[in-house]
């Protein structure tokens, strides 16, 4: 259930910040204020009391509740400034993605996140990341209804209708049965059961262009987890057989080869000419390939023979384009 439709949570915060406020609260004033009985306004109390002990008192004196202890904070408000700024930083790096609705829901989190801080801490959203600028990229956007469908399909575990059209034309509707988001680059992606297949394979949130939710449930595979299902390759091709491959980088790039870190299974070799030679996973010749071109004339590709001639013969058709 959203924060905005549970009255606890927000009687607590507002019992909290009146408390701090130094005003006059008793039963008949917050009754008056929730718009609910004493009653109720006395178990709240009580609750808050019991659940995270805090101190408060009734000062028969000035006839009003208390803190105590005024240094006592509610638990879940208890945030650093470095962790809301980590959150910050979170939420304004998804701002890349701004063709899918989860840049806005992180806005909405973090703006929630910084109410819950205590009062006398509180910083505007803005001033923790305006020191923080996030170049632009080229994306793929996402229509925010296809989104919403397909989080409800995960959320869910039912299965999806897609409408989904591939570059070079044809596809349609297909169902599927959506296990895991994933995110690549600057693109999203949704790893998914085919039900007559049984296999699991990604499709492009982008190139689905209508997403009904069924009605049907499904059970995830026991124990699947995309970070295996994705782990021998660089990219989000897990054809078989899988395989592992050899490039030499010409010493003018060496150093920027050796600064990233491609991959967790890579081994990295520097040569005595100052050349490196680098050894990545791979799902199909397609990926390993676009690694390498990618590099133009700085890389050679040292193997497996199949992808060897499989650049060749890509090199070949731009010499003859291009010559």
């Amino acid at each position: 259930m959203a924060f905005k439709d549970r009255p606890y949570f927000r009687r607590t915060l507002d019992l909290d910040d009146q408390l701090r406020s130094g005003k006059k609260v008793t039963a008949t004033t917050l009754a008056a204020r929730w718009e609910t009985s004493t009653k109720t306004v006395q178990r709240l109390v009580d609750g808050v009391r019991d659940e995270y002990g805090a101190p408060i008192e009734w000062d028969a004196h000035r006839g009003t509740y208390v803190y105590s202890d005024p240094s006592w904070h509610l638990p879940w408000l208890a945030m650093k400034g470095a962790d809301l700024f980590a959150v910050g930083v979170a939420m304004k790096v998804l701002q890349m993605y701004e063709g899918t609705p989860v840049a806005k829901d992180m806005r909405a989190i973090y703006e929630r996140l910084s109410e819950l801080m205590p009062a006398e801490v509180r910083i505007s959203p803005s001033s923790f990341v305006e020191k923080l600028y996030i170049r632009p990229q080229a994306q793929r956007p996402v229509d925010p209804n296809v989104w919403d469908a397909v989080a409800t399909g995960l959320r869910e575990k039912v299965a999806i209708e897609a409408d989904y059209r591939k570059p070079a034309g044809g596809g349609g509707w297909r169902e599927l049965e959506p296990l895991h988001l994933v995110l690549f680059g600057t693109d999203w992606f949704l790893l998914a059961r085919d039900p007559e297949g049984e296999a699991v394979k990604t499709f492009y949130l982008s190139r689905m262009k209508a997403v009904r939710v069924g009605t049907r449930r499904f059970s995830p595979p026991r124990g699947f987890r995309p970070e295996e299902h994705f782990g021998d390759t660089i990219g989000l091709y897990v054809g078989k057989p899988r395989f592992r491959f050899r490039v030499r980088f010409g010493r003018e790039i060496a150093e920027w080869i050796t600064e990233v870190r491609w991959h967790e299974k890579q081994k990295l070799v520097r040569r005595s000419d100052g050349d490196v030679e680098l050894e990545l996973p791979a799902g199909s010749l397609l990926e390993a390939r676009r690694f390498v071109l990618s590099f133009g004339m700085h890389a050679e590709v040292l193997g497996p023979e199949e992808l060897v001639e499989d650049v060749k013969a890509h090199v070949r058709s731009l010499a003859e384009r291009y010559g």
